[in-house]
């Protein structure tokens, strides 16, 4: 099942065709599957998720070298083929929604915890940013997505693609693009070109108040032509923006798009003490 004509016999043998609302596009093509696991750098202390595991192509190559492999699936007729296919003690087929489900709980006790996986288009920005802040210990995600997502993520400050995804990726994990695929590769071929993502999750810290930064970075990229002063004017009083403004060296002129995870974290405290020293008084502007 190896090959694109194995992988079209099976379909049409079950009767299942690639449903475009579930966004399954199966990677079918050696060379990218094998470095895909290559990436992965599993060992037998891995345990490995797998979303969006489809017809099992890249779970037997992932059980292959991990100690443990999870593969979820939404569609029931592709978790039948799974089922069927990988008959293996360390492999468990998970069916559901990974949105509703309790990844960090799928992972069994004991091993290096990993993500490799052909993400669901629909779906991957916010699974990822869900996996790297829901789930404790991972120490590796390697995740095909598309190639317009791929660019968000590792954008710099200032390039077109650099946005909320971007830092709330990075506020968990150092990201690099490791490779691109055609359309080709994917049966049926997708209309976009997609890429793979390595993550790394590192533990520098953020701001003192993750529910305010992410109050903060959300306002920022609302609506990201806006000043800065204009873009939280609803989350603080303006006095209280000014002053953690002067106190973090931040100039509230600047937009979202310009500023780095570093100087989002600095404001962010510098506010969150304003707030603090100050929650008594009301100097809303």
């Amino acid at each position: 099942m190896g090959t694109r004509r194995e992988l079209l016999d099976l379909l049409r043998g079950r009767g299942v065709r690639p449903r475009r609302s579930l966004g399954q596009h199966f990677l079918v093509d050696d060379r990218y599957l094998d470095r895909i696991v290559e990436l992965g750098q599993l060992g037998p202390g891995d345990a490995v998720l797998e979303v969006g595991a489809g017809t099992g192509l890249l779970t037997r190559r992932l059980a292959a070298s991990a100690g443990a492999v999870v593969a979820v699936e939404l569609d029931g007729r592709l978790a039948d083929v799974l089922e069927e296919a990988l008959v293996a003690r360390h492999v468990r087929v998970v069916r559901g929604d990974a949105m509703a489900l309790d990844l960090a709980a799928l992972f069994p006790p004991g091993l290096r915890r990993k993500v490799v996986a052909n993400l669901p288009y629909g779906i991957a920005s916010p699974l990822l940013v869900r996996l790297l802040q829901d789930v404790p210990g991972l120490e590796r995600l390697v995740v095909t997505v598309q190639q317009e997502v791929a660019r968000r993520i590792v954008a710099r400050p200032g390039s077109r693609d650099y946005g909320l995804l971007t830092l709330l990726v990075h506020l968990h994990a150092d990201a690099r693009l490791a490779l691109r695929i055609p359309p080709g590769a994917f049966l049926p071929p997708p209309r976009v070109h997609s890429a793979v993502v390595v993550l790394t999750p590192h533990d520098r810290p953020g701001a003192r108040d993750p529910g305010l930064l992410d109050r903060l970075l959300h306002a920022a990229f609302g609506q990201r032509r806006k000043q800065l002063r204009n873009a939280w004017g609803a989350l603080a009083p303006r006095a209280a923006l000014e002053r953690a403004a002067r106190h973090s060296g931040l100039d509230l002129t600047r937009r979202g798009e310009e500023l780095t995870l570093e100087e989002f974290c600095a404001f962010a405290d510098a506010l969150a003490r304003e707030l603090a020293d100050r929650s008594g008084h009301s100097d809303f502007a």
